[in-house]
C-alpha cells in the first residue's frame, strides 16, 4: 500500500513523496498532471496546503490554540488555488509538516538540506498514521489537518531522495 504526501509549491518545483511499507522516494515535479500521475494509485493523499480559501478558518485557530504556527490561507492565495485545483482530480487530506515536526520533536535538518523534501516525507507519513488511525487530528467545521502524534520516529536518509521511515 502506497501513501502520497505532497509538499505544494507555486514558484519552485514541487515536492512528492510515495511511501510504500517503510521506504519512502521523493519526487521532485513542475506540473500538476505529473502529481496526478504519481499520486493517482496511492491509498491517501495528504498535501502541505489549506484546502479552502478563507481570511482565517477556525482549524487555523485551533491549531494556534494548540501551538503551532500557521499561515491564514489568504496569505497563500495562488498555493490554495493550486491545491483546490489538484482536489478536483484526486481526494486528499489537509497537513502542516512543521506542525508534525514540532510535535514528533524531529529536527529536519538532521535529515536533508532541503525541507521541502522533509516535508512531502512528512505529510505520506501522516497520511498513513492517519489511515492506521494514529494521526493527530485537529478538526474544526470548516477544516481538518493531520499531523504526525507524539511519539518516536526514526527516519534514516539513504540517499538524497530517499529514506526508512519508522514509528516506534
Amino acid at each position: 500500500m502506497t501513501f502520497c504526501g505532497i509538499d505544494l509549491a507555486v514558484k519552485r518545483k514541487t515536492d512528492v513523496a510515495l511511501l510504500s511499507g517503510n521506504k519512502a522516494t521523493v519526487y521532485e515535479v513542475d506540473t500538476d498532471e505529473e502529481i496526478v500521475s504519481l499520486c493517482s494509485s496511492s491509498r491517501l493523499i495528504a498535501i502541505d496546503s489549506p484546502l479552502l480559501l478563507l481570511k482565517y478558518r477556525d482549524v487555523d485557530k485551533e491549531m494556534i490554540r494548540r501551538g503551532f504556527k500557521v499561515l491564514p490561507p489568504s496569505f497563500m492565495v495562488s498555493l490554495v488555488e493550486r491545491a483546490i485545483s489538484l482536489r478536483s482530480f484526486m481526494s486528499m487530506l489537509e497537513t502542516h509538516p512543521t506542525s508534525s515536526l514540532k510535535n514528533a520533536g524531529i529536527c529536519w535538518r538532521d535529515l536533508s538540506k532541503k525541507k521541502d523534501i522533509i516535508d512531502a516525507v512528512i505529510s505520506a507519513m501522516a497520511a498513513r498514521l492517519y489511515h492506521e488511525g494514529k494521526a493527530q487530528v485537529i478538526e474544526a467545521h470548516d477544516g481538518k489537518v493531520i499531523l504526525l502524534p507524539k511519539g518516536r520516529y526514526n527516519i534514516i536518509p539513504v540517499g538524497e531522495n530517499k529514506f526508512y521511515v519508522f514509528y516506534i
